[in-house]
């Protein structure tokens, strides 16, 4: 006997509120997991994903302050185990299309800084992404993947510090054969509370470049508008096509601010060097305009 119409309406409905109540589950499932939980809530603490291009990139995101952090890896190359085998089951990975490091980034940068004048861009990444987990080549659930490029919205490539390994061929320093009677450091590097201390190299082929810009950043110092001090300026030994910033610090904070009074809007390479003289290095390259 064929249930009746009513029946048949009672079933649909119920059967319409059981899908309805697993899909709200699936979705409160996705966003339980710590990486969205952390993003929803702006944690202090940074969540992470490792995109295993050649060499390797680990992107360092801060929730609460809005810093980005990618640490090239020069330890092991990931990008050679499809899945990888990460520590933790709970660590986040991406493997790009294509792993070459320098295209992946350079494609990145494009998205970030163009998305807002071509919308489309912003399919194309979803579709990446759609095509990346078909492929199992990410473990970012959809939720996730949603809410970290809503983060990466919001950024620009200043916004990011590219930190770089330590170059093997560095010479350790010796040490000296007796001990000697400590010396107290009056250089400008050790003095607190201080203008960043920058040195500027034209790399453009353009003229006077370096002198013009020091200038300006010397009037910007003395009207206390940027708090800057340039220490010296010369020729590049090459000739570059982009700008670029690198800092010796850690005062992202600061050199942020400068590179975007001087129109430096690529990310920020962060080194370590012991001979520093300064704290940031501002190469110009052929596409530097002077601010007005």
């Amino acid at each position: 006997m064929e249930p009746s119409y009513k029946t048949r309406k009672i079933i649909e409905r119920w059967l319409l509120w059981l899908l309805l109540l697993a899909l709200l589950g699936a979705g409160a499932a996705q966003f339980s997991s710590p990486l969205a939980q952390s993003l929803v809530r702006r944690d202090q603490s940074p969540v992470e994903v490792m995109v295993l291009t050649d060499p390797a990139m680990q992107f360092s995101y801060n929730p609460a302050s809005q810093k980005a952090v990618v640490s090239v890896r020069a330890d092991k190359n990931f990008s050679k185990t499809r899945p990888p085998k990460l520590p933790h089951p709970q660590d986040r990975f991406f493997i790009p299309q294509t792993t070459e490091r320098d295209a992946f980034w350079n494609h990145f940068k494009h998205i970030l800084s163009s998305w807002r004048y071509n919308p489309l861009l912003v399919w194309q990444m979803g579709w990446q992404y759609i095509t990346a987990r078909h492929d199992r080549r990410t473990n970012l659930t959809p939720a996730e993947f949603v809410l970290l490029a809503m983060e990466l919205s919001k950024l620009e490539p200043a916004d990011f510090a590219m930190r770089l390994p330590a170059s093997s061929n560095a010479r350790k320093p010796r040490k000296p054969a007796a001990a000697a009677e400590p010396i107290a450091d009056m250089a400008p590097l050790a003095v607190k509370d201080r203008p960043i201390i920058v040195e500027i190299f034209n790399a453009s082929g353009k003229r006077g470049l370096a002198l013009a810009l020091t200038q300006y950043l010397r009037e910007q110092n003395e009207k206390e508008l940027l708090r800057v001090d340039v220490l010296q300026y010369d020729n590049y030994p090459s000739y570059q096509d982009e700008s670029f910033i690198v800092d010796y610090s850690g005062r992202l904070v600061q050199v942020k601010q400068l590179s975007r009074a001087i129109g430096i809007n690529s990310e920020i390479k962060s080194e370590t060097s012991p001979n520093a003289i300064c704290d940031t290095r501002i190469v110009l390259g052929k596409d530097f305009e002077m601010p007005l």
